[in-house]
């Protein structure tokens, strides 16, 4: 049973969509340290191809490895289109659908990207939200 209030809901539901803005706007920045701020402490990440990322430092660390061995890549594009959320408690769910674009190099072609997403969001103390669990697959 819910113990949410209409008005609860869609306070929750607004503060979700502050974490999308935060990803979007992050995520074409290719700010790794803006896009941590929308991850809990302990997040793990579950991407196509690689092994999981498990703590948010440990994932920072490892991006900027990967930033300095491909120094010209860049996200183009970022549309993440989220189909469902559901929200229990201070846990929530979603998955969803992206489209994107990104170059390898500076001066490289733009390559088209397209996959599923599947995160586990966390109620933070001050009411805001955080990904605790984040997969996708292309």
């Amino acid at each position: 049973m819910s113990t949410h209030t209409a008005a609860s809901y869609e306070q929750d539901l607004l503060e979700i969509e502050k974490l999308h803005s935060l990803d979007v706007s992050a995520t074409l920045s290719g700010d790794q340290t803006a896009l941590s701020a929308g991850w809990t402490d302990d997040i793990v990440i579950l991407g196509h191809g690689e092994e999981p990322g498990v703590g948010k430092q440990s994932i920072l660390a490892d991006r900027e490895r990967r930033s300095a061995a491909m120094p010209g890549f860049r996200m183009v594009t970022y549309v993440p289109e989220i189909k469902d959320v559901t929200i229990a408690g201070e846990w929530a769910f979603e998955w969803g659908l992206f489209t994107a674009s990104f170059v390898q190099s500076t001066g490289g072609e733009e390559t088209p990207l397209r996959g599923k997403l599947l995160r586990v969001l966390k109620k933070q103390t001050d009411g805001s939200w955080k990904v605790a669990i984040g997969m996708w697959n292309t």
